[in-house]
């Protein structure tokens, strides 16, 4: 094993260099999951309401940028805790997390934020050939280059900030903003995590965001991180949206992609496997009145299902005394639904396929005669649903027109990152090791 600060070898069973003395003591990163999942819980809004952009990234861009082979410039770009424990090396680290590591344009990226894409990026990847309990420096990606899992994710974290950069600026040249559905959550950010802090037995905000993600990280670097990662992936949504493609397009894109076009998991999209639905609904359950000789409740009475219908009817009168748009009962779908899957989609259930739903329900959307716009209340086992029809198209051509959208807007993101100057000093990056 080489030494994770010179690159000098290692005698066996010694972690102590015999060049330059230092320590190479050995971490498991791994139980940064359990921070993470502290975080989940604090997180819960923005996770939920995120639900919608997942599978939502920009692809690589293939391209090499400028001064990639920078990155073996050095062994190792960690700073050990023994380090930062010291008065001399927490100085030292701490004066260099505002220095810039790559520029594009008036987006910069600073060691203090590389780190948080750096531990986020290594924490949610899932290689079965990385060995969570050695050092990222010091096990090989790839022996033939000799290039460590530190170096590659310190490539991926690279790329991936460029990407986000070239986005954020399109977002910002046509105007956007974020969408209040997830703006509401940043609202509560800070005080949400600093309860979660607290009730995890961290002295401060600050010290649980660094256990997460590293010394010298602070809470308004990591809501940064946060605050552009949805706010680039909702533009990209948007602006995949309004992309053209015709019908040779999609047609290819089926031709190249038909194994891949499955919901679920297991619901196979073919040319014969029918329309895909959106559809909101609020629903309403019935109070679980009838209860066993343990106090257990077992089902509803017929006087809780009339008072279950009876609240329905109330709920979608009101809609009907209102605008009667699409806006207004998502709006009320928010406010008045008990269905915790599609609360803060405003009651939106979409690519519903035939079966997907209980048969009353799926018998609603699936009516020949549906048409958008459409409403009505059906009766489930769960209770009523009053219902809204958004629209209804044939699976695979639903399916192939994004594939083939979200193709050709990568083919201009690529096209826009091969014709832009990114600067990148590899030679200055410094990652502090978790505690």
């Amino acid at each position: 094993m080489q030494c994770k600060y010179c690159g000098a070898e290692l005698e066996e069973g010694n972690n102590v260099c015999p060049n330059c003395g230092e320590i190479n003591e050995e971490k498991d990163f791994s139980k940064k999951l359990k921070v993470m999942k502290i975080l989940t819980f604090c997180l819960a809004g923005l996770i939920l309401v995120g639900a919608l952009l997942t599978g939502i990234n920009y692809g690589m861009t293939g391209r090499l940028l400028p001064g990639k082979n920078d990155v073996f410039y050095k062994a190792s770009y960690s700073v050990s805790v023994e380090k930062l424990n010291t008065t001399a090396g927490n100085k030292a680290f701490q004066k260099n997390r505002d220095t810039v590591i790559a520029s594009l344009g008036e987006y910069t990226l600073t060691n203090r934020m590389l780190q948080v894409y750096y531990w986020d990026l290594v924490t949610s990847s899932e290689y079965a050939d990385m060995d969570s309990k050695t050092p990222l420096d010091q096990q090989y990606q790839d022996p033939d280059s000799q290039k460590t899992w530190q170096q590659f994710y310190i490539e991926k974290v690279i790329e991936s900030w460029e990407q986000d950069a070239l986005v954020l600026q399109m977002a910002k040249e046509k105007g956007f903003e974020m969408p209040e559905v997830y703006a509401s959550q940043f609202e509560t950010l800070k005080e949400d995590m600093t309860e979660a802090a607290t009730s995890n037995g961290y002295t401060s905000l600050e010290a649980f965001v660094e256990s997460m993600l590293g010394r010298g990280t602070t809470f308004e670097t990591y809501y940064d991180y946060l605050w552009n990662y949805f706010l680039g992936r909702s533009y990209w949504a948007e602006y995949v949206k309004t992309v053209e493609v015709d019908m040779t397009d999609i047609e290819e894109y089926y031709e190249a992609h038909q194994s891949e076009l499955v919901l679920n998991e297991y619901f196979q999209v073919t040319k014969d496997s029918g329309n895909l639905v959106d559809v909101r609904h609020i629903l309403i359950k019935p109070e679980a009145d009838i209860k066993d000789e343990d106090g257990k409740a077992t089902g509803s009475s017929e006087d809780a299902w009339n008072a279950c219908h009876d609240k329905a009817q109330a709920i979608l009168d009101e809609w009907l005394t209102g605008e009667k748009t699409e806006d207004s009962f998502a709006k009320l779908a928010t406010e008045k639904t008990e269905d915790g899957g599609s609360k803060t989609t405003g009651g939106l259930y979409s690519d519903v396929w035939p079966g997907m739903m209980v048969e009353a329900f799926n018998d609603w959307c699936f009516d020949e005669s549906r048409e958008s716009g459409d409403y009505g209340m059906v009766k489930t086992p769960y209770g009523y649903h009053i219902m809204y029809f958004v629209d209804a198209e044939e699976g695979w051509i639903r399916m192939c027109t994004s594939g083939a959208k979200s193709d050709k807007a990568l083919e201009i993101l690529d096209e826009l990152a091969a014709n832009t100057d990114v600067d990148v000093n590899y030679k200055k990056i410094a990652i502090a090791e978790l505690d």
